[in-house]
């Protein structure tokens, strides 16, 4: 393959559970020609976190944009909405930038007759393509994703003209009787429409969707994991293991690696609740 560019690929937070995601994007923009340099995790926040404290906020989204532009790559590609609204609403506003910003999806979208001939491998999967109204009208991501899809061997997706309300499910989370409505839909259209599996565009839909197996209700993907499989790369994923394995994941995960994320307190806290949550399926007001 030829490399013909260097990007910073800005990974994001959130996605740090999802290591065979965060893998794949590196391996897709490689086949596309595109040499990722990732930066992610706490040192290159963007704030969002912080939006209840300005001056936090602020401190995080300058420190962010200083280390970006000290990479001195002319592209930098965001694959986390949050962070991508976060420095196209607000960090670019505040501080120069010596880079460009693109989404994932624009580039592999702009060079995917690049990505076209590492897709060999088939995956016969129906599908059910989850898709959300809010950050499609920033980056057309509707269009561009089951366009991508559609270059696999074996995949089709059902016709759905359905989006869910804000950007991400997480947004959904604090409203149970939008969460259950469209979780609803979700399960009417896939067994009306015999689809496999749910494949989420968003790593936080994945997160809070992916209990749905566990549940019985279908299998669910990133989008990333088909594309990865159908260039015959498959990696681990661990987050789903746990996931399936419900209050058995402590086992699973072993008290070493427990231990390496602050010790038994912190995993109950942090990463067992989070394990145990299940999507909620109807309005539990």
């Amino acid at each position: 393959m030829d490399v013909t560019e260097k990007a910073t690929f800005w990974y994001g937070c959130n996605v740090l559970r999802h290591g065979d995601i965060i893998r794949g994007c590196i391996d897709l923009l490689r086949f596309v020609g595109i040499e990722a340099v990732p930066v992610g995790g706490p040192n290159y926040c963007c704030g969002s976190i912080k939006d209840a404290n300005p001056v936090a906020g602020d401190g995080m989204a300058k420190r962010t944009v200083e280390r970006m532009n000290q990479k001195n790559n002319r592209r930098m590609i965001a694959w986390c909405p949050s962070c991508h609204l976060q420095m196209h609403n607000f960090m670019s506003k505040g501080y120069e930038t010596n880079f460009e910003m693109d989404f994932l999806v624009e580039v592999l979208f702009e060079r995917r007759e690049l990505l076209r001939p590492w897709l060999k491998v088939p995956v016969p999967l129906r599908i059910f393509l989850h898709r959300h109204v809010g950050f499609n009208q920033l980056v057309g991501i509707n269009r561009m994703v089951p366009e991508l899809l559609a270059m696999i061997p074996g995949i089709e997706i059902v016709p759905d003209s359905y989006r869910a309300p804000s950007y991400m499910c997480h947004a959904l989370g604090p409203h149970p009787t939008a969460m259950a409505a469209m979780l609803r839909h979700s399960e009417q259209t896939i067994h009306a429409t015999s689809a496999e599996a749910l494949v989420t565009i968003y790593h936080q839909c994945y997160r809070d969707l992916c209990g749905l197996e566990r549940q019985g209700v279908t299998k669910v993907f990133n989008y990333i994991h088909l594309l990865a499989r159908s260039a015959g790369i498959e990696r681990p994923n661990e987050y789903m293991e746990w996931k399936n394995a419900g209050p058995e994941a402590e086992q699973l995960i072993g008290p070493e690696r427990i231990g390496s994320m602050g010790g038994k307190p912190a995993f109950d806290r942090l990463i067992k609740a989070e394990l145990l949550k299940l999507p909620i399926r109807r309005d539990q007001r």
